[in-house]
């Protein structure tokens, strides 16, 4: 399966777009989660309007038997549910993914794999560096350096001491990425990140607490 895996990477990662392209509305930002429990997924999909902080939608799912966790196999875990969560929600924007684009061994991490499956605009937005170097800060900015390509940005946000390492998905630049995480951050953390985030550990709280009520029952 690892081998599948990075045969498909190593066939789509060519289809990455690293310019804007075809981006319907900058400023409805959608941001995507996902939370576990035992072999239960809870994924969650926030759209935020951030120019005035509203939210235009939000979606739910749950996913049964998802694989587990394995290095360097994260698509296999948490991409079909990101994918089947994007496709019942409706995207008008871009979306944020709390993983990595470019910035990845084959420069196909997660974003960039559901943004080309899906051909929707995306962000990878990673708190940790996967890999290369950090360049001078200059301002709240510093490139992220790998065998002499630019693949990422580092971003400190707000009151932040650490940053946020941003790359481009799919069918962005990576100007663009950074000015947009930076722009539906409040004030330290892109917001539509935040809420999904929230979302997904709700839903699973819900499930748990009716499987808890469930057992009593029995």
């Amino acid at each position: 399966m690892k081998l599948e895996l990075k045969d498909e990477q190593e066939r789509l990662r060519d289809r990455v777009i690293c310019t804007d392209h075809n981006i319907q509305n900058r400023t409805h930002v959608t941001g995507v989660d996902v939370s576990y429990h035992d072999d239960m997924a809870f994924g969650a999909a926030v759209t935020l309007d951030i120019d005035d902080n509203s939210v235009l939608g939000e979606t739910q799912i749950s996913v049964s038997e998802v694989r587990e966790y394995i290095p360097e196999q994260f698509y296999l875990r948490e991409g079909p549910v990101l994918e089947r969560l994007l496709a019942e929600h409706k995207v008008t924007g871009p979306v944020l993914v709390d993983a990595n684009g470019i910035l990845h061994p084959r420069r196909f991490g997660l974003a960039s794999h559901i943004g080309v499956r899906l051909n929707i605009v995306t962000i990878g937005v990673a708190k940790t560096l996967l890999l290369g170097q950090a360049q001078e800060r200059i301002n709240d900015t510093a490139r992220i350096i790998d065998k002499g390509e630019l693949v990422g940005m580092a971003l400190w946000l707000g009151q932040r001491e650490t940053p946020l390492y941003v790359s481009v998905g799919h069918r962005i630049s990576l100007h663009s990425a950074v000015a947009i995480v930076r722009a539906s951050s409040f004030p330290s953390y892109p917001e539509p990140l935040q809420l999904a985030d929230r979302l997904s550990r709700e839903n699973r709280r819900l499930h748990l607490a009716d499987v808890k009520s469930a057992a009593l029952e029995d």
